[in-house]
C-alpha cells in the first residue's frame, strides 16, 4: 500500500463487500451467519488485519487466543456477554475490544457491519 486508503461510512474501501464464511458452523449457537466482507489490509505476516464485515442476526462463543479485535459498529446491534456474566450491547457508532484469550458470547441482535482490526500475536516456527 503506497497511499491512505479511505474507507467510507459504510465499511466500503476499493471494493465492495463480498459474501465470505468467517464463523465457524460448529461455533454457532443459534441462527444462520449470512456473512459479507472485505480485507482493506493485511501485513505481511498475517499479525494485522483490517477489514469489514457484516451478518445477519446469530450467536456464537467467540475468543481469540493468540488476538486481540478492536471494532467500530457501523450499522446494527451485537451484545457481548463476558465470562462474569456482564452483558454490553453495542450498535452503531460505538467501539468495543476484545481482549487475547476471553471467551465471549456473541451475538448480532441486528443486522450489524463493522470495521475491525485484528492482531494476532505470531510464533516463530
Amino acid at each position: 500500500m503506497s497511499k491512505v486508503m479511505k474507507i467510507d461510512r459504510n465499511g466500503v474501501g476499493l471494493r465492495e463487500l463480498e459474501k465470505c464464511s468467517v464463523v465457524p458452523v460448529e461455533a454457532i449457537l443459534s441462527g444462520f451467519a449470512d456473512e459479507m466482507g472485505d480485507v482493506h489490509f493485511e501485513s505481511a505476516d498475517g499479525s494485522i488485519v483490517v477489514g469489514t464485515w457484516q451478518s445477519t442476526p446469530y450467536a456464537e462463543m467467540l475468543s481469540y487466543p493468540d488476538g486481540v479485535e478492536y471494532s467500530v459498529i457501523l450499522s446494527g446491534k451485537v451484545s457481548i456477554t463476558s465470562p462474569d456474566g456482564s452483558v454490553e450491547t453495542f450498535q452503531a457508532g460505538e467501539s468495543y475490544l476484545l481482549p487475547q484469550g476471553v471467551e465471549v458470547r456473541f451475538e448480532v441482535l441486528e443486522t450489524m457491519r463493522k470495521v475491525y482490526v485484528l492482531h494476532t500475536a505470531k510464533t516463530d516456527g
